[in-house]
């Protein structure tokens, strides 16, 4: 696994979003422990990229955290395999892909792996069922911590230092 690719909402936030008068979302909450954790992935030398049909605050989250963000809304996300193999220099199985929804149901068929949280939709639970992917968290409750572990556990990725995170963390804009 060399590219780990994450949808936002109903992974890293529980999928309620705050509304203004105006009707359009202006906030929500997400795990600062998924922060850290993707911190920590990349200081493994994985690297993580967004892929999220909220733009308004999803993108300025990602640039905050100094992490790429692509932009799906009124597109198939599973189109993004052929940018994403050219941009990081991957093959399609080398991608593996964190999603929760009916929307992110063709990309997760198309990369070597998918995982889901456990509140996922049932399409996408029983597709990751298939390879024993379901994350024992519900959407917004350290998911991609806990991945972390699962990697961790499977020797997908290595253990890092905390002098690594923290080089990361320093990157960040706050």
């Amino acid at each position: 696994m060399k590219l780990l690719i994450l949808d936002i909402d109903g992974v890293m936030t529980d999928g309620k979003k705050y509304y203004g008068l105006d009707g359009m979302p202006f906030a929500k909450t997400y795990c600062d422990k998924d922060f850290t954790a993707i911190k920590f992935l990349k200081a493994s030398g994985m690297q993580v990229c967004f892929l999220s049909g909220d733009n308004k605050v999803n993108e300025n989250m990602a640039q905050n955290r100094n992490c790429d963000f692509y932009y799906a809304r009124g597109r198939d996300k599973a189109d993004f395999i052929e940018d994403f193999c050219k941009i990081y220099n991957v093959l399609p199985e080398d991608m593996a892909y964190v999603g929760d929804d009916l929307f992110d149901y063709n990309i997760m068929k198309s990369v070597g792996q998918c995982f889901c949280p456990s509140d996922a939709s049932s399409f996408v639970l029983a597709l990751c069922e298939e390879s024993g992917n379901v994350i024992d968290r519900k959407a917004g409750q350290n998911v991609i911590a806990r991945l972390v572990d699962i990697l961790l556990d499977r020797k997908i990725i290595k253990t890092v230092t905390l002098d690594e995170i923290e080089a990361l963390d320093k990157n960040e804009k706050f």
